[in-house]
Parts: C-alpha cells; structure tokens; sequence
C-alpha cells in the first residue's frame, strides 16, 4: 500500500510511526512538508518526496493524509492536491485531520467526485494509544473504509461516525487528552501538598489514572461501579469525592468537552 502524508507536525509523525511500527515493508510511505526543517528524523524507511516529483519517484498513493493545521489546509488542497486530482486525475482516498474541517469544505477544492474522509485522532497516537473517529463521504466505498481503519488502527483504536459528530468527538477525544493531563497534574500536586516528594507523587498520579482506566476497559463495568468499590463509609474516598462536588468537578468537566465541541463548529463555520 502507498501512503502520502503531507505535513509532519506531530499527528503526521506519529501516523507515521503507527505505520512503520505495525506494518513496516508493507507500507510504501512517501512525507513532504513545506517547512524543511520539519522533513528530519522520520525514520528508516519513509521518503521524503514533493507532490511534484511523486511521478519521477513512481509513486502513486492509495491514501494520501492532510495532516497540516486547520487554516493551512485550503491553501494546500488548492495548490498541491487538487493538481494531482483534476490535473493528473489520479484517484486517490484523501483523509484530513485538520479539526473542523468539513468533508463539504473539502470537496469543494477537489470536486464533487473526490473520495474523502475526515478523520479526529489525537495525541496519544504517538505512542500507538490513539482514540480516532472517521467519517466517509458518499462517494468512499466499503474498501475506502477499510482503508481508513487499516492506516489509523496502527495508532490505537479507531471508529466509524456520522460527520454530524464530529465536533462532539473533537471536544471529548480530540481535546481531551489534554484534560486528563491537567487532571494528572492536580493529582501530582495534591499528593505533594499532602507531603510526598513530587517525582514519587507524579509517578503514583500517573499510574493511578493508568490503572483506572484499565480497569473500565478490562471490567466493562460503568465507573460509577468501579468508583463505589473505592469507598467505604465514612472513609477517605468519600471525604474526597465530597471536596469534588463541591467544587462541580464533573459538571465543570461535561463543560469542557461541550467548550471544545462548540469551538470546533465554530472552527467550521456553523456558528
């Protein structure tokens, strides 16, 4: 399979590396970025070759991945993508990662008969723990799919969704890395304030939420469940808990996401 990946910030390096890691030799990866500078330490294996030499390098890809950021992807469809598509009319599956970003938008700098599809990863897919979401345009076909899982399930774990969903995924997995980094630190730092060496408070903080998660997924139990096997009466659990609703924790936290998922509409225009 070829893959061109245009853009190598850190979501294109990280495609990248899910991609080598997983399928190595069976993937003939091709990456370009306008920025020189962002073109070093791909690693073994991946090409860096311009749109414009795809024909002299005998490549044509199969997928080809906008990975650049949301107000730098109109000016890269416009003069590199849609060259390829109505000028050299190859066909090609073009995913985007760009958060709000439309299908629509999209098609209209590479016509209505272009085969696209958004996609939402995030962070964590460095690492090959990445939560993505995709969305089909009607012209993709069932192979189109299986495409899209093939590339982004070397990242971590990906599902299909109605596009209308999309700004919800960007505010819940899109975004919330970041939240659950915000919570680690807080844990860290409580642990601190309660007396413990900070190193030792963040390695605990950080296995902690590892470990917490893991269970939901290993149990499949609903974390309110999980939460009341933690407590006991009167106990140190629920004193903590108590200082949580006090201060709206999971309300303010639902209103992160919701925050995150109303910037990206408005990152698409639909408010």
């Amino acid at each position: 399979m070829n893959i061109a990946i245009l853009g190598t910030g850190n979501m294109g390096r990280a495609i990248i590396g899910g991609l080598k890691k997983a399928y190595g030799g069976d993937v003939r990866v091709v990456a370009w970025d306008k920025a020189a500078g962002a073109l070093g330490g791909l690693g073994d294996g991946v090409e860096v070759v311009a749109p414009s030499d795809w024909k002299s390098a005998n490549f044509t890809p199969d997928v080809l991945i906008v990975s650049v950021k949301p107000a730098d992807v109109s000016g890269l469809l416009s003069d590199i993508v849609a060259p390829l598509v109505k000028g050299r009319g190859l066909d090609f599956l073009t995913v985007s990662v760009a958060a709000g970003v439309s299908i629509q938008s999209i098609r209209v700098s590479l016509g209505n008969t272009a085969r696209v599809c958004r996609v939402m990863p995030n962070t964590p897919a460095m690492i090959g723990e990445g939560m993505s979401a995709y969305s089909l345009c009607e012209n993709c076909s069932p192979d189109d799919a299986k495409l899209v899982e093939y590339v982004f399930s070397a990242c971590g774990k990906i599902v299909n969704v109605y596009e209308g969903l999309m700004d919800a995924v960007t505010g819940l997995s899109g975004s919330g890395p970041a939240f659950a980094y915000s919570f680690i630190e807080a844990l860290a730092e409580g642990g601190v304030s309660a007396g413990l060496p900070y190193k030792l408070a963040m390695d605990m903080a950080v296995q902690t939420v590892v470990g917490a998660a893991r269970m939901v997924q290993a149990t499949a139990d609903h974390p309110s469940v999980l939460r009341s096997r933690v407590m006991s009466p009167g106990g140190t659990t629920v004193k903590g808990l108590e200082a949580l609703e006090r201060a709206a924790f999971k309300s303010t936290v639902m209103s992160a996401v919701a925050e995150s998922a109303a910037q990206s509409a408005r990152m698409a225009g639909k408010n």
